[in-house]
This record gives C-alpha cells, structure tokens and sequence, in this order.
C-alpha cells in the first residue's frame, strides 16, 4: 500500500518532467552564434506557386497590426518563393490579481517556398521587459537559461525560454496546419453559393466519441488568427447535435469575447435553417475552421441541402466527437467547443442602422447564441 502511495505521489513529478524536457539543452538552436528556430513543412502533392499562396495567406492573418503592435508582412515575391514577417505580441509570464508579468517580443518569421515544401525560420528575437532591451542570443540560450548541468532551468531567464518555445511552436504549428491539409484535400466542384449566415446540412451517420487525435488542446487566449478575417472570408462550420444525429451549416457570422468573466463565442442562426432545431435542444455545439484548400468543401457544403439525404458522407468530411459529445469534423484546423449561455431572438427595432432595419422588416431574423467556450483544439 505505501508502495503504490509512494508511486501515485511521484507520477505528477515524472509528467512535469517529461514536460520540462522539451525546454532543456538543445531546444534553442544557435547558428553562428545565432539564435534560429527552423522547420520545413512537406506538402509534396503541391506546386511552389500553391504553398506560397496559402503561406502567404496564413501569414496575413498571423501577422496584423493592432494597437501597439505593428505585426505586418514585411516581404514577398512570389516567384521566389519568400515572404518576411515581423511579428509583435507580448508573453505573459504570470497574470494575477494585483500584479502582472509580461514581456513584449519581437521577431521576423521567413518563409521560403519551393515544389513540395515550405522552408519556416525564425530569427531576430528580442524582448522588451521593464524598460531593458534584451536579445535571445543573451537570455534564452543554453548558457543563458540553463545551469551547468544543463537539466533545470534559471528562474528568470528560464520564464523567456520556456515561453518563447511555446510561441514557436504554435507558429510552426499553424504553418503546417494551413499547408498540410492541402495535399489530402477533396475536389468536389459544386456551384458557388454566398454563406450569407448559415446553410444547413445533416447526417444520421452515428459517431463513437474518441479522444482528438491529431489535436493538441490550448486555452481560448490562445485562439490564433484574425477572427474577423476568419469568419467574413474563410467561413467555419455550426455543428450540434448528438453522435447519433447531428447537422452542420456554413456560417460567415459570428465573433469572439468576453461575458460573464467567460470566454464566449458568438454565433447566429436563422430559424428557418435546419441546424437550428439542433441548437435548440442540445447545450453544447462546436465552430470548426478550414484553411483555404477547404474552400471547396465548405461551398459544397451550402450548395447542398442536409434534410433528407447525409451530405456529410458525400462532402468527404470526416466526422468525430469531442469527450463531451459535440461532433466536429477531422479535416478542421481549429475546433472551438461551445455550451450556450445566452440565447436571444432579433427584432428589427433592435437594428441601430435604418438601412439594415428596412431590409428586415417583416423578415424572420436570426437567433444569437452565446457560448461559454469549453474547449479550444488545434492541429
């Protein structure tokens, strides 16, 4: 008994660990003196044309400027293959009631495309903390962060190392994620259809609940992207339902906040749409993203009505199940898992704008749902 005891006791240490592993010697790569962070990323059904548009394409909704940052794409020139990027953000090492710690980073992401792969680097890594300039070469470094016997990190240099690797590798892993799936994509080539709000979709197609495999879960501060960008210009899904039956729309309206001290999704449904009797009798429902080599499926999507026939099977979407029961679909970037908090109809006198309140009078107008977000995954 004091055995097992002893071995319970010691299993949360072993996890921290082989966690803390991954930050340890050798995790900042120095190139002459240098520090550099590299991935290339395969895609080898795909032209150097093809990867520098969706590169390109990932990289201006990574890097935008907002308020004091000024993340933008520096470079490019497409029949070379190269993009630049400066990328601005703060790593927020400890954020409590009465004090918070943070630096502000600054970095510029290269990118090299050619047939059948995309070259990433990171380089020029500088922080701003307290008012004191530093650079990476003299903090995060082996010799910097690490003590002599390189298996434990230094406090204060030690909080930028293990943050800028996690920064690092959300951005390697939103690279590949947009370029990736590309190469696997199906090529239905339906008429194109407008996603005004939402056009439905369904399936009877029963789904066992799995862990996500292939996903790696973050916290919603986490969620990567321009939501506006991703939302008016890519689309997403509305998923609700249960294993057994569920049904999806096409939707280009929405948003992200903050409600209730919850982090929320907003999202809107028209009654007449299919999906909506879903969302009224279920509490959770998932918003799922694509990368642009999805454009297709997602017209396919709206072009096709779900009533009556399981257009999820002939999309080529393959369906999965959160460990709470929402169903979601295995080809998404980005799965953002909901439970309603707020719903609420719309009514023509609530438009501030007379043209809009025109337009709707007399017309069933969309229902708002609100959502605490549960879970957030991405690939």
């Amino acid at each position: 008994m004091k055995l097992l005891l002893f071995i319970i006791l010691c299993i949360p240490s072993f996890l921290q660990a082989q966690e803390e592993d991954k930050y340890l010697r050798g995790a900042v790569p120095e190139i002459n003196g240098k520090v550099i962070f590299t991935q290339t990323i395969e895609a080898p059904m795909l032209s150097q044309e093809q990867i520098f548009k969706i590169a390109k394409q990932w990289a201006e909704q990574q890097f935008v400027s907002k308020d004091e940052f000024k993340s933008r794409v520096l470079y490019e020139n497409i029949q070379k293959g190269d993009l630049a990027c400066l990328g601005e953000e703060y790593l927020v090492f400890a954020d409590k009631a009465l004090s918070l710690d943070r630096t502000k980073i600054t970095y510029q992401m290269h990118l090299h495309a050619s047939p059948g792969k995309c070259e990433a680097k990171i380089i020029s890594i500088n922080y701003l903390y307290e008012g004191e300039n530093l650079t990476a070469e003299n903090t995060i470094t082996d010799a910097n962060a690490l003590y002599k016997n390189k298996n434990k990190l230094i406090r204060q240099p030690g909080k930028f190392r293990t943050h800028t690797i996690d920064l690092v590798e959300r951005l390697f892993s939103g690279l590949q994620t947009a370029i990736n799936p590309a190469a696997k994509t199906p090529t239905p080539t339906p008429a194109p259809v407008h996603p005004s709000a939402a056009i439905p979709m369904a399936t009877s197609t029963p789904v066992t609940p799995a862990p996500l495999q292939g996903f790696k879960q973050i916290s919603p501060e986490q969620i990567p992207g321009n939501i506006i960008r991703l939302l008016s210009q890519d689309w997403m899904l509305i998923t609700a339902g249960t294993a057994d039956r569920f049904n999806t729309m096409t939707a280009s309206w929405g948003g992200l906040g903050h409600l209730y001290n919850k982090p929320v999704t907003f999202c809107f449904i028209n009654p007449a749409r299919y999906t909506y009797q879903f969302m009224e009798k279920e509490d959770t429902y998932t918003l799922t993203f694509y990368t642009e080599a999805y454009r297709d499926v997602l017209k396919y999507c709206g072009s096709h009505s779900g009533k009556d026939t399981d257009k999820i099977k002939e999309s080529g979407l393959t369906p999965i199940v959160t460990p709470n029961g929402s169903p979601a679909f295995s080809e998404a970037w980005l799965i953002i898992e909901c439970r309603k908090l707020v719903s609420q109809s719309l009514i023509p006198e609530s438009l501030g704008n007379e043209t809009l309140r025109a337009e709707w009078s007399g017309k069933p107008m969309h229902k708002m749902y609100i959502g605490e977000i549960l879970n957030v995954w991405v690939k």
